[in-house]
């Protein structure tokens, strides 16, 4: 009997009219510019408000759309956002407006995104029984890495904090991943800064020092061989980084960015393997858009390449 009245009371699923009329009045709650961002099917959109004006919930709003007005299907739609609470808070919003089809729409970080694909393909990205590196860890292979430099190295300390660059080389590394920047890139960067330093205004003297022998327009060299100092350091830290990486491989450790860096350098190298990703999906949504790193940047631009 009580297994009986369990399965009474169990709630019935709601019907697709009931659906459709909640998407309904949704829309009819929308402001005029919200109508036209959600009813804009075709071709890139961009919504700029302000916190607390229901970004979110247009987002879904405009999923609902998509599948109400065209022939793609729920997993023809990638939805990328940037915490867990926030593909919570769109799963529900399209549950309200969809009903369970809204477990078949691709929602996730880009983070769980790239999980996803490296976890899908194993024998395609080979063995990632990887374990997650810690902060203590980090800084731990830096010290390491710091304690094998020659002594000429501009990294290597001799006396004082001998570890004090660890910190600087964490925050470097982890921007070098999220911006997929390499050696060579900011190699170029550092040159041209170095090039341009003897141009600028805060650079070269205003006035004239008839004293010191110094005529208006003369370098401040000691400003310049400041800099030159410091970009030295930056150089010798950046060319490290193949270092860090191998280390991090051989203790069979990652970070969460490399995952993006994985499935990126996957997509470059492998057209055929960009392809099979680029089918799957229609339409691309990209939650808080403003906050997206170079890495993250780059490969969504790799997944709307195709159309």
């Amino acid at each position: 009997m009580p297994a009986a009245l369990k399965t009474t009371d169990r709630k019935k699923p709601e019907s697709k009219d009931h659906y459709d009329e909640v998407f309904e009045k949704t829309l009819d709650e929308l402001n005029p510019a919200q109508r036209i961002a959600v009813g804009h099917i075709e071709g890139p959109v961009l919504v700029v408000a302000g916190p607390g004006t229901g970004k979110t919930h247009l987002l879904a709003a405009r999923i609902g759309q998509i599948l109400k007005e065209t022939d793609a299907q729920a997993y023809n739609i990638l939805c990328l956002t940037y915490t867990d609470a926030g593909t919570i808070a769109m799963r529900q919003r399209l549950l309200d407006f969809i009903g369970p089809l809204a477990y078949r729409v691709n929602i996730y970080t880009f983070h769980a995104f790239c999980n996803d694909i490296i976890q899908r393909y194993p024998d395609y990205f080979g063995n990632r029984d990887l374990i997650p590196i810690s902060e203590l860890e980090t800084a731990d292979l830096l010290m390491k890495m710091i304690d094998k430099l020659e002594p000429s190295n501009p990294i290597k300390r001799k006396k004082g904090k001998i570890y004090y660059e660890v910190k600087r080389m964490k925050d470097l590394f982890r921007k070098m991943k999220e911006e997929s920047w390499t050696v060579e890139h900011l190699e170029h960067c550092i040159n041209a800064y170095l090039e341009d330093l003897p141009l600028r205004d805060e650079y070269l003297y205003k006035k004239g020092n008839s004293k010191k022998g110094i005529k208006p327009g003369d370098i401040k060299q000691h400003l310049v061989d400041k800099e030159t100092e410091k970009m030295t350091v930056l150089s010798a830290a950046v060319h490290l980084f193949p270092v860090f990486k191998k280390m991090m491989a051989d203790a069979n450790r990652y970070d969460y960015n490399d995952m993006i860096l994985w499935v990126l350098e996957a997509f470059k190298n492998d057209e055929d393997f960009l392809r099979i990703q680029q089918e799957k999906y229609h339409y691309f949504l990209v939650d808080e858009f403003q906050d997206t790193n170079g890495a993250q940047s780059e490969l969504l631009d790799h997944l709307i390449d195709y159309w």
